[in-house]
């Protein structure tokens, strides 16, 4: 096979991109837009050893669970991956890229335990509470939101993001007529220079905004933007952030400052508040982020008379969730920023069984069993890249009864229950879409040591 062939193809699975995948002389073939059960006439653009990546050039054969994506920014964005297939259908995608990633990392069978049906989002449009969009110069000479087009450097115009809340886009337009009025200039990555970098926009379930505005410069007039900005409708607050590092992968630099308004919003899930910060971790959809921690604590079974650990803990938002039916939390989270939200958090809850330590959870998890500390239930949300060999040698060492695994990440997800397995059984998995119309999939698995 080379660049240019042209063939049909047979699409039998979706990657976890939200590509489809089929299999030529039992070469994997990766296809944007593709669906499984589809047969696509599609044209090789590039060549690896163990794979190959096509563009379709016609769909021969369409599935009947594909659709016209609402968004017109679909195709330009990449925010959204699988927007042209049925939602209901998504969901089933969801769960079987569980059993795939099972089957193909671990020696463990999934139907000897329970994988339930993907927990659908209660909104699957404008269910993001936050955005961060970089800021471009487009031809009218005005300033507009953007994302990055797939596979490109290249900025494309976002002005009504079907996935954020309604309120985020009015925000954001009336940001960049204000912008525009003061004639302030785009960030422009090529030269390091400009002013407006991002605008990120975050809100609560009662309809309260905060504003920051990235930047990569300073400028006297963002004072003036800013001024602005806290008197529309819904802003409580308004922050401006420094971002010169051309390099940078994180949209926020080091120096951030509150300028008008409240310092924070409050979120809640269920009777649990949350003070929530321009940089603060919290879930993008917070009324299923509600349904996940509300199945963490079913899973949990706490009585009680439990001391449960909460590795990666962000700023307590499962761990506070659980503290009032436990004898203890004990918090473990390594950016020192959520760990001072937590225990603020603890404090508007009036929770004072909750413990809050900065530092790494395999580091200091080993030390607390060390000393004899002794727990019975584990929670982990790590990051993408899931568990680290120090903390899964820790687990597997300890006497912990039950880990409740928060994954959204089937892959790492699958090779770290593989490497439990020897000690820990998997009872259940309960998948979710935290992410309508992504391929992004979020699962909850619980594990209890073998008898």
């Amino acid at each position: 096979m080379k660049e240019n062939d042209e063939f049909i193809l047979d699409i039998k699975r979706l990657g976890i991109n939200g590509e489809g995948i089929g299999f030529y002389n039992r070469l994997a073939v990766f296809v944007d837009d593709a669906i499984p059960g589809e047969g696509h006439n599609v044209r090789i653009t590039k060549c690896e050893n163990k794979m190959a990546y096509a563009k379709s050039i016609e769909i021969k054969h369409k599935s009947p669970d594909r659709i016209e994506p609402v968004c017109k920014h679909y195709y330009e964005c990449g925010g959204c991956q699988v927007m042209h297939i049925k939602y209901e259908k998504m969901l089933e995608f969801k769960r079987e890229s569980i059993i795939e990633a099972l089957n193909r990392y671990t020696k463990l069978n999934p139907k000897s335990f329970e994988i339930k049906p993907t927990i659908p989002s209660p909104d699957i449009y404008g269910y993001r509470n936050r955005c961060i969009l970089p800021i471009n110069q487009g031809l009218d000479m005005k300033l507009h939101t953007c994302m990055i087009k797939p596979n490109t450097n290249y900025l494309t115009t976002i002005d009504d993001c079907k996935v954020q809340d309604p309120l985020i886009n009015s925000i954001n337009e009336q940001i960049l007529v204000i912008a525009n009025k003061l004639k302030i200039t785009p960030y422009i990555h090529k030269y390091n220079r400009g002013v407006l970098r991002y605008i990120s926009v975050r809100i609560n379930r009662t309809n309260e905004a905060l504003v920051t505005l990235i930047c990569g410069e300073k400028n006297n007039k963002i004072k003036e933007l800013a001024k602005e900005i806290i008197n529309i409708p819904g802003v409580k607050g308004v922050y401006e952030n420094f971002n010169m590092d051309k390099k940078s992968i994180n949209p926020f630099g080091e120096e951030t400052n509150h300028l008008f308004g409240d310092e924070y919003i409050i979120e809640k899930l269920g009777n649990i508040s949350y003070k929530i910060y321009p940089t603060t971790f919290f879930q993008l959809n917070t009324k299923q982020a509600e349904n996940l921690v509300d199945n963490v604590k079913k899973l949990a079974k706490l009585s009680g008379k439990e001391r449960v650990l909460d590795a990666y803990c962000g700023v307590g938002a499962i761990g506070l969730y659980l503290a009032k039916n436990s004898k203890e939390v004990i918090g473990i989270e390594s950016n020192k920023e959520a760990v001072v939200a937590a225990e603020e958090n603890a404090k508007l809850n009036n929770i004072s069984n909750t413990k809050f330590y900065t530092g790494d959870a395999s580091k200091l998890i080993n030390e607390m069993i060390n000393k004899g500390e002794t727990f019975d239930v584990v929670v982990v949300d790590p990051p993408r890249t899931g568990l680290d060999n120090k903390l899964l040698n820790t687990l597997h060492e300890s006497n912990i009864k039950k880990i409740i695994y928060v994954s959204c990440n089937p892959a790492t997800l699958a090779k770290n229950i593989d490497s439990l397995s020897d000690k820990y059984q998997v009872k259940q998995i309960i998948p979710l879409d935290l992410f309508p119309f992504t391929s992004h999939t979020e699962s909850i698995t619980i594990l209890s040591i073998k008898e």
